[in-house]
């Protein structure tokens, strides 16, 4: 695996996707719907509505502002 790419899982799926990504970003070019009201593409992610609330690891996480890492569970 290249280094600019990471493993993770949403909900059981195993997910390559690229280093830097949010989660929301990450699971959207999955095809993994998170709920979300905030987000944008072209503006900075605030993560104050809390609407895309994901457990990372079984912590309570914003999907639009948390970055992706090698081997997260979501």
């Amino acid at each position: 695996m290249s280094a600019d790419k990471v493993k993770i899982i949403i909900d059981g799926k195993t997910v390559e996707t690229r280093a830097g990504q949010t989660i929301l970003e990450a699971a959207s070019e999955a095809g993994i719907y998170i709920p979300h009201l905030c987000y944008h593409k072209d503006l900075t992610p605030g993560g104050h509505c809390r609407v895309c609330t994901v457990k990372v690891n079984g912590k309570p996480i914003n999907a639009c502002t948390m970055v992706v890492g090698e081997g997260m569970v979501i």
